[in-house]
């Protein structure tokens, strides 16, 4: 019986698996997988659609859905040092 294989979004050309063959391993890949969630079910954009941002346009440097989905993604990955403004 082959493992249980996962494709994730091409990276540059490259594409990407993860095999489920070994033992029980953690690490932050975790977020790859969050990442393809919030890719085929846009969570970060439906949140973002019902915030409104407060700054002037001229004055936007990030988007909003850019800083949520960083401050969703780090705090997924128990990052602390996540600059906020």
């Amino acid at each position: 019986m082959e493992p249980e294989k996962l494709t994730f979004s091409p990276l540059i050309h490259h594409q990407i698996e993860a095999g489920f063959s070994g033992d029980q391993v953690t690490s932050d890949t975790g977020l790859l997988l969050l990442r393809e969630v919030d890719k085929q079910h846009p969570l970060t954009h439906s949140l973002t659609s019902v915030l409104q941002d407060p700054r002037p346009p001229r004055l936007v440097r990030h988007k909003l859905d850019t800083i949520v989905r960083q401050r969703v993604f780090g705090e997924a990955g128990v990052h602390q040092k996540i600059r906020t403004r």
